[in-house]
């Protein structure tokens, strides 16, 4: 039912638009028959290898399948530790194939990493001013600093690019997201972004939201920005994924 209203508020008809699901449980992953990346190309996910220049941040992200694994029926995200000043930071990301989802319910079960210094990130992406997020700055969980507010940090990047412009709200954990599993939803339609922690409503975004097809990307980064990410981490922090559920509509045809 939900795809069907997500069209409809998108203003799309059912010949424009493609509804879709993806569901895709890491403990079923068997290391004897596919590699970490056949599985994840299997469940139209590609793995990132690129890099980040540090531009104006401390040190740069170096986007690696080595940082990439599944283990113990999770997919496991890491953000290398001992990084040295002014290096690449090793990182770990995973995005869809498609890039032309437009509208959706997104769900992510995870662990997150006790190590400060890092973000974990959820989020719609076709450039900087086409962004849902949540993310998770472990440097963060409970205080913040005169930057960063604490907590579940959601926002909608401002659609003309200006960043100082964009719709974000912290929104205090209802529960520690490092001792256990949690559930994690984004719910984009063409009027709001909706949030959604354990399955109980925790933020609605109404401006900047994205109207651009996209692809929804996962990742776990640092950049040693005190305004952000923080760190680099001294360890190795890692990202624990054990269940991705997706349901969403699709333009046709996919963009470039």
């Amino acid at each position: 039912m939900i795809l069907g209203l997500l069209a409809a508020a998108a203003g799309l008809s059912v010949s424009g638009a493609m509804a879709d699901t993806l569901s895709v449980d890491f403990s079923t992953y068997d290391p004897s028959s596919l590699t970490v990346a056949e599985f994840l190309a299997k469940n139209n996910f590609s793995i990132a290898t690129y890099t980040i220049d540090k531009s104006a941040d401390p040190y740069g992200r170096a986007f690696t399948a080595d940082n990439v694994d599944i283990r113990d029926g999770y997919l496991a995200m890491k953000v290398s530790g001992g990084t040295p000043p002014g290096g690449n930071v090793p990182s770990a990301g995973i995005r869809t194939m498609n890039n032309n989802i437009l509208y959706g319910t997104f769900k992510t079960t995870a662990i997150t990493s006790p190590v400060p210094g890092v973000c974990h990130g959820f989020f719609t992406y076709e450039s900087d001013s086409q962004e849902s997020d949540i993310e998770i700055l472990t440097a963060f969980y409970d205080t913040g600093n005169q930057y960063v507010q604490p907590g579940l940090q959601l926002t909608n990047q401002n659609n003309y690019g200006n960043h100082s412009q964009n719709t974000h709200s912290a929104v205090p954990y209802p529960a520690d997201p490092r001792t256990g599993e949690h559930e994690y939803t984004l719910e984009w339609s063409a009027d709001a972004t909706r949030f959604f922690f354990d399955g109980d409503l925790v933020a609605t975004l109404t401006s900047n939201v994205p109207y651009e097809p996209s692809y929804f990307v996962w990742n776990s980064w640092s950049s040693g920005n005190e305004k952000w990410s923080a760190g680099p981490p001294t360890e190795d922090a890692i990202l624990m994924i054990s269940k991705i559920e997706m349901e969403y509509n699709t333009t046709i045809p996919q963009t470039n």
